[in-house]
């Protein structure tokens, strides 16, 4: 009678742990990713086991790039190189700040940034965090330079060392408001915040904003992955 009474109360403690069908809906998880979804299945009892089935595609987990394309802008060929590195009308030696920047553009990192920004899309993402369009994008992404020769139509050859790494069509060139930037991008102007500081002390007097076109990518002495 007490062996009957320990099997009974062991069958009761087990099924108080597999969810009743019944209730399977209570289970359902939707996680969305990008334009997929992530979907559980109800949980069932198989051969005595609970299982909780997960459904979904590769394409379904795949994230979407920022802004829904991710932007490539690497010439392919080393005649398209060639050809674009000969338009350029002045040569920059690139801090390995800006190399960065340049490099993110490129590989479409910054999607769906195509450029440098312009002032007008500079002063928009410093004031609402978001491009024109409304896509959020929290900070500036511009040329910095002290050269007061370089003027809107230059077409600027980014080197690394002796190595080609992209051309830079300049659009237009502009004061920024320094103080507000870091303000609005960091919550303070005081130069005691590092963002703050590398905006006053190592970004140059002028911005410039453009299309970027890519030749190579610089060499690191550790693997950077695309997105």
């Amino acid at each position: 009678m007490k062996f009957l009474f320990a099997i009974t109360a062991l069958a009761a403690s087990v099924s108080a742990f597999v969810p009743s069908t019944t209730r399977s809906g209570a289970f359902g998880v939707s996680n969305t990713v990008g334009q997929g979804s992530l979907s559980a299945a109800p949980v069932r009892s198989v051969a005595g086991r609970s299982r909780l089935q997960m459904t979904a595609t590769t394409s379904e987990l795949k994230q979407v790039p920022h802004g829904g394309t991710l932007v490539d802008l690497i010439l392919k060929t080393d005649a398209e190189k060639a050809a674009a590195a000969a338009k350029a009308t002045v040569v920059v030696q690139a801090t390995q700040r800006q190399l960065c920047d340049v490099e993110l553009l490129m590989n479409g990192a910054f999607s769906p940034l195509d450029g440098l920004m312009h002032q007008a899309t500079y002063e928009h993402v410093v004031e609402n965090m978001a491009l024109p369009s409304g896509l959020i994008f929290g900070l500036p992404v511009v040329f910095d330079t002290d050269d007061e020769d370089v003027q809107p139509g230059a077409t600027i050859l980014l080197k690394d060392g002796d190595r080609d790494i992209a051309t830079f069509e300049v659009a237009d060139k502009y004061l920024p408001n320094k103080p507000l930037e870091t303000l609005k991008c960091y919550g303070t102007s005081q130069i005691e915040h590092p963002g703050s500081l590398m905006v006053a002390t190592e970004r140059g007097k002028y911005y410039m904003g453009g299309k970027v076109t890519g030749l190579n990518l610089p060499i690191r002495p550790f693997n950077c992955l695309t997105p």
